[in-house]
């Protein structure tokens, strides 16, 4: 296991240099997708960027997986090469969050020692935008069940994992497998769900819509009430 990465608390601010190579690696991975991808791709912020300081925590127990992660993304697919990068070159920027619902009432006792999130740009952050951009992270064996929400999504994994998409596969608990580099699809309120193998699970996510309401896990396949 990797030694846990702490992110300084007072690291002062992201260059705007390797925001923008980001969101830049970003475009090019969305670039060739479908008609979907294209109202994210217009939607990323461009400089010169509306700067906030970002909500979250310098560290979270999930962190001691992403050094791993950043290091495996190139050898899984060679074009993440570049992003892993330039997030290794933000990490000591990046703020971690865990959604609020989960905090409150997690899925199992051990979920939320393996998950949490950076947003990167968004209403939490780096970058003010009209969309919510950053990665998730979940640690080895977890198993991140059904959810949904109001926003439309699109993944990125930055590593490789399986992952469940619709009612019909939730249903029978058929689970597919995701390479390093795919571009996942979620419409609005469509449930989805995934899980990490004997390494841990990064992936890339965007949120375009509702942006203000966070995800709610399933209970018996309906979402759980407002």
């Amino acid at each position: 296991m990797s030694e846990p990465h702490r992110a300084q608390p007072s690291a002062g601010t992201a260059p705007d240099a390797l925001l923008a190579r980001l969101l830049g690696e970003i475009g090019r991975l969305l670039g060739g997708e479908a008609e979907f991808a294209r109202p994210f791709l217009a939607a990323l912020p461009r400089e010169p960027f509306h700067r906030q300081p970002g909500d979250g925590e310098a560290f979270l127990p999930v962190l001691r997986d992403w050094s791993d992660c950043l290091a495996r993304a190139p050898k899984e697919q060679a074009a993440l090469a570049p992003v892993a990068e330039v997030l290794a070159a933000l990490s000591p920027f990046l703020r971690w969050r865990q959604n609020p619902n989960y905090r409150v009432s997690p899925p199992d006792p051990g979920f939320l020692d393996g998950y949490g999130y950076s947003e990167i740009a968004g209403p939490y952050g780096l970058v003010a935008a009209g969309i919510r951009c950053g990665v998730l992270l979940l640690g080895p064996h977890i198993f991140y069940p059904a959810h949904r929400h109001p926003a439309e999504e699109i993944y990125i994994p930055l590593t490789f994992g399986d992952w469940q998409r619709g009612e019909a596969e939730i249903a029978v608990g058929g689970w597919t497998e995701r390479p390093a580099g795919a571009v996942i699809h979620h419409p609005p309120k469509a449930p989805h769900a995934m899980r990490a193998g004997e390494q841990a699970l990064a992936a890339l996510y965007l949120w375009r819509g509702d942006l203000a309401t966070e995800a709610r896990l399933d209970v018996a396949g309906k979402a759980m009430p407002s």
